[in-house]
């Protein structure tokens, strides 16, 4: 799950979800708002492709 510290939406879910179940992974990101991909493209570029590195062998 990747979250925007700064969201007016979903600035404390991520945190919440992730407490909830030990298998979410989770990204927070600073100085963004709601829409991280617009925002910050190479930032949420980069945490979803470590996130796809470090679970490539998970879905076999």
């Amino acid at each position: 799950m990747i979250a925007a510290v700064q969201s007016p939406y979903y600035n404390f879910f991520a945190k919440w979800m992730a407490a909830q179940n030990d298998q979410i992974n989770m990204a927070l990101v600073d100085n963004c708002g709601h829409d991280i991909m617009a925002e910050v493209p190479d930032r949420f570029n980069q945490i979803l492709r470590h996130f796809s590195l470090k679970n490539r062998y998970l879905s076999n």
